[in-house]
């Protein structure tokens, strides 16, 4: 048993560590007060009391799908040691929703316009704004895009992934005009109005294992450090784009999270409009620019190329499947 766990446990949040082990999201502990998780984070302290503030009010709201976090010996929401913090949580046996199965997406989507439902109206100035980020977001990345085929131009010499840059370069630009087009159609910036009006929440990370499902069937929700007040339906969108990367992805599976969503919380055809515009936008290809130009290398792998041609050759399916939303 590694003594610093031990310190940790004892000086941090004043329980007593029996025995532990290790899993992928972090240490499992037997102790005193029963089966408890310890975690590494990352988040400052001011994301992490914002996240104790909107558990404690997504509860209020009839909201309890949540992990339950516990609090230092001084009382506060991490505790810290050689530079980094460790967050204590309830154990739960669970596992990871499926997001290549149908009937979790199902779930999930239900799962997430619950928590919509019931974090609106979250009322703390420590929470951030993030309004309008999605274009935003495509502005960037497309001045992005057009700096890498004008750098790829400028210096020759290509490499198999310039060379599908330049073959493709039109295509995407299309698309991203396309994404902003149909958010501008269907009033994005209005709902970005609204949403600060009534304080929408966004998760900003409804994915892995910030949604599991538990032994006993409910789903347990976390890593809300990250939430911002923002138009909601951007996780919306994040976890169709999620079902869309499946080999199995249809229409219909779309338009069955859309329908487990809207069964809770109402998508007008602006709503649709939106979310169809952030999927037309081409995230992973322009994700793997970013990261392929704006990394040093000593050479391209294969790997890398690969990577470049499996999204390359799932264009038409993205395209397709978004607009038949």
């Amino acid at each position: 048993m590694d003594d610093i766990n031990v310190k940790i446990l004892q000086q941090g949040f004043g329980i007593k560590l029996v025995s532990s082990y290790r899993t992928r999201t972090g240490l499992v502990c037997r102790t005193d007060r029963g089966l408890l998780e310890l975690k590494k984070t990352y988040s400052d302290d001011v994301s992490l009391e914002t996240e104790s503030a909107l558990k404690e009010y997504l509860i209020l709201r009839g909201f309890d799908g949540l992990d339950k976090s516990y609090r230092t010996t001084d009382d506060m929401p991490c505790y810290r040691m050689d530079d980094t913090a460790y967050i204590l949580v309830k154990y739960v046996p669970s596992r990871r929703m499926d997001f290549d199965d149908i009937d979790d997406m199902e779930e999930t989507a239900k799962t997430l316009a619950a928590f919509h439902n019931a974090a609106e109206g979250f009322d703390d100035e420590r929470i951030r704004t993030s309004g309008g980020s999605a274009d935003d977001f495509f502005g960037k990345r497309a001045v992005e895009f057009s700096r890498i085929r004008k750098r790829i131009k400028t210096f020759g010499d290509y490499t198999p992934v310039d060379l599908m840059i330049i073959k493709y370069y039109d295509y995407y630009m299309d698309r991203i005009k396309q994404a902003s087009e149909l958010l501008e159609n269907s009033g994005y910036w209005e709902a970005v109005k609204h949403a600060e009006k009534k304080r929408s929440i966004c998760h900003n990370s409804f994915k892995n294992d910030n949604v599991r499902k538990n032994e006993d069937g409910t789903v347990t929700v976390s890593g809300l450090d990250g939430s911002s007040i923002d138009v909601s339906i951007t996780d919306t969108a994040n976890i169709i784009r999620r079902y869309m990367k499946s080999e199995a992805a249809d229409e219909r599976g779309i338009a069955k999270i859309i329908e487990s969503y809207s069964s809770l919380r109402t998508l007008s055809d602006n709503d649709l409009g939106i979310i169809k515009g952030m999927l037309v936008y081409p995230y992973k290809f322009l994700k793997l620019c970013n990261e392929h130009y704006n990394k040093r290398r000593v050479c391209i792998s294969e790997a890398a190329v690969e990577r470049f041609e499996t999204c390359a050759e799932g264009r038409d399916k993205e395209v397709k499947l978004a607009m038949s939303i």
